[in-house]
C-alpha cells in the first residue's frame, strides 16, 4: 500500500504543472509579448548513479546555457518507488522574454526601470534557484539503492512532463548508468551487467507497454555503464548496452544525440 501511495503522490505532482520562477509581467501588470517558451531543458537524473566531479561540473555548464530569457529548465530525479527515492522534479521554471526595443518607446521611464530591474532580478532568481536544485539532486544519488526503475520512469516523466511541455525545441539530458534492474527486466546476471540482447529487451518493453512519447526531443546521456573506481565495463557488454538505448529512444518518438559511457564529447544543445 505504501508504494502505491508514493506512486500517486508522484503521479500527482508531476501531472501539476508549475513555474518556480515569479513573473514579472505578472507583478507588473504588463502584457506578456510571448508567454511560451522557445527550449526547455529537462535534466533527468538517476538517483542510484553517483557522477564524479568532471560529470556535475559538465551537467551544470550546460544547464547554465537554458539559463536565458524564453528558455526553461526542468530537473527531475528518479530510482523507484522505495526509500523516499521516487520521481519527484526539484524544479521547473522559466525566464520570461524580453521585451523588444520598439516597445520600450511606449512605456515611462519609471515603468521601464521598475521592469528591467525585476528581469535582472528574475535571471539571478531562476540561476540561484536551479543550480540549488540541480546540486542537491546531484548528490543524493546513491549507487546502493536496490533498484533502478529507468524504463518506468522515462515513461512517467515523459508522459507527465516532456510532452505536455510547449516550448518549441525540446532537449533532454539524461544522467544514469543506464542499467536497468527492476520487475520489467534486469540488464545484471550474477552480479554483474550481461550482454545485454536488444531485440528481447525491446520485446519485454513493448509487451508491458512502456515505450513512451518524447515528443521528437534530442536526447544526450551520460554515464551510461558507470562502475566503481575497481570495476571495468567491457567494450561489448558497452555496445550492447548502447544498442539497446539507441533502439528504445528510437521506438520512443526521440532524436537520440549521443551516448557518452559515461562521459559526452560534445555539449548539449
Amino acid at each position: 500500500m505504501r508504494k502505491i501511495l508514493l506512486t500517486l503522490f508522484a503521479l500527482s505532482a508531476l501531472l501539476v504543472a508549475r513555474n518556480d520562477v515569479p513573473s514579472c509581467y505578472k507583478a507588473l501588470k504588463m502584457n506578456n509579448p510571448n508567454p511560451g517558451s522557445e527550449k526547455e531543458l529537462f535534466i533527468l537524473i538517476d538517483q542510484t548513479t553517483p557522477i564524479d566531479k568532471n560529470m556535475m561540473i559538465y551537467t551544470y555548464k550546460n544547464m547554465m546555457k537554458f539559463v536565458k530569457n524564453g528558455y526553461a529548465i526542468t530537473i527531475a530525479s528518479f530510482s523507484s518507488n522505495a526509500n523516499g527515492k521516487y520521481t519527484d522534479v526539484a524544479y521547473s521554471g522559466k525566464l520570461e522574454v524580453l521585451l523588444p526595443d520598439d516597445a520600450k518607446h511606449d512605456i515611462a521611464k519609471k515603468s521601464l526601470r521598475k521592469y528591467e530591474g525585476c528581469m535582472n532580478g528574475q535571471y539571478k532568481f531562476a540561476k540561484k534557484k536551479a543550480t540549488k536544485a540541480l546540486v542537491h539532486t546531484l548528490k543524493g544519488a546513491n549507487k546502493k539503492l536496490p533498484h533502478s526503475d529507468i524504463i518506468k520512469s522515462l515513461d512517467d516523466i515523459s508522459d507527465h512532463i516532456i510532452k505536455p511541455s510547449s516550448a518549441k525545441e525540446k532537449v533532454v539530458l539524461l544522467v544514469s548508468d543506464m542499467i536497468e534492474h527492476s520487475s520489467i527486466t534486469s540488464f545484471y546476471s550474477k552480479g554483474s551487467l550481461k550482454k545485454v540482447n536488444t531485440k528481447a529487451e525491446l520485446s519485454k518493453v513493448k509487451k508491458g507497454n512502456y515505450l513512451t512519447n518524447f515528443a521528437g526531443a534530442r536526447v544526450y546521456v551520460i554515464g551510461t555503464g558507470m562502475v566503481g573506481k575497481n570495476s571495468y565495463r567491457d567494450s561489448k557488454t558497452l555496445k550492447a548496452l548502447t544498442d539497446f538505448w539507441t533502439a528504445y529512444f528510437q521506438a520512443s518518438n526521440a532524436r537520440l544525440k549521443a551516448i557518452g559511457t559515461p562521459m559526452l564529447l560534445e555539449d548539449v544543445e
